[in-house]
């Protein structure tokens, strides 16, 4: 996992996609995801690092865990 507030222009803000469940009331609530290889890049796009917005980059497979454990425990 990584927290960088480096630039890579992997992870330039073009490469990101918004969440469509993003909050549309216009405060600036959303969500923005990118994939590069095994990588998975997120962030806060009211919020870009430099001109990213790759706040946490986790391994494809590692977000597939994490996913995985969480709706395993979400209620049902």
């Amino acid at each position: 996992m990584s927290h960088d507030a480096g630039v890579d222009a992997r992870w330039a803000r073009g490469v990101f996609r918004k969440s469509s469940r993003s909050n549309g009331s216009g405060d600036g609530n959303c969500v923005a995801v990118a994939v590069q290889g095994g990588e998975v890049a997120m962030g806060d796009t009211k919020s870009p690092v430099a001109d990213t917005y790759a706040h946490l980059r986790v391994s494809s497979a590692d977000l597939r865990g994490l996913l995985a454990a969480i709706k395993a425990d979400a209620p049902r």
